[in-house]
């Protein structure tokens, strides 16, 4: 029961691993020709306002609340929901502390490997990783995992956008609550997706929604961004699995 309850753990972050974000160029599914380009430069100006202080941070933190259809097996969309907490420093040290359906799960991401660890249960496998966040992200989207909050961890998040898209738009000043934003709406053949971010000295994202065009039902995963800081105080602790004396290993199979 102890090793049936850490898989359960393990395969609840891989659910949280696997939701659909755009895919980069050249991984485009069906080979449809693409539809005509309409990209409003304002619209990648400022995306790029957003996303450049983000690529630019060596370390930085965020909170994400991540909502995700699934489609179930009556055509029903259910809707299922996590929250996450995200450390990085670039290139390839991370900490990510999963929080969903099951137990907490930490993530310990440290060049050439990635520990995940439930602290419930004081359970953990350790897998191999690449040298870099990107290169990882990368390894994951090769073997048909999308990572939701992928994009946002990478150092190179405009460019590979602005690859893919087919349309940009921007849509206008509104209010997400009680918060001024501009919202953004970019289509690419895989996905449509919208971005909220506020504009200023200090642009961030607020928001963002994806919707999958390669799955039936085509399902849509939403990301509400809070406590964004670009420069937190880190040290090598943060990223590095500090076992404790009863933590039990377990293994785990790979994505193929």
């Amino acid at each position: 029961m102890r090793h049936m309850r850490a898989r359960l753990c393990v395969l609840l972050l891989l659910g949280f691993l696997t939701t659909a974000i755009p895919a980069q160029q050249g991984e485009m599914g069906g080979g449809q020709p693409s539809p005509a380009k309409d990209v409003d430069p304002l619209a990648m100006k400022v995306l790029r306002a957003v996303a450049e202080p983000v690529q630019s941070a060596r370390n930085f933190s965020f909170k994400a609340l991540i909502s995700e259809e699934v489609v179930a097996s009556n055509d029903q969309i259910l809707t299922f929901f996590h929250v996450v907490n995200v450390t990085v420093q670039r290139p390839d040290k991370t900490h990510i502390v999963f929080r969903g359906r099951g137990q907490r799960v930490d993530v310990y991401g440290n060049k050439g490997s990635l520990v995940l660890y439930a602290p419930d249960s004081k359970l953990y496998v350790t897998v191999p990783a690449k040298d870099t966040i990107d290169d990882d992200l990368d390894a994951l989207k090769a073997k048909g995992a999308d990572v939701p909050i992928g994009p946002f961890l990478r150092s190179d998040f405009y460019s590979l956008a602005e690859k893919v898209i087919d349309t940009a738009y921007v849509i206008g000043r509104v209010k997400v609550f009680d918060q001024d934003v501009h919202q953004l709406a970019f289509s690419a053949p895989d996905a449509d997706w919208q971005l909220w971010v506020t504009g200023g000295e200090n642009p961030r994202f607020v928001r963002a929604e994806i919707v999958n065009k390669n799955l039936e039902g085509k399902p849509r995963t939403i990301i509400q961004f809070l406590d964004w800081d670009l420069n937190p105080n880190v040290s090598a602790d943060d990223f590095t699995f500090d076992k404790p004396a009863d933590a039990q290993e377990i293994t785990f199979m790979p994505m193929q």
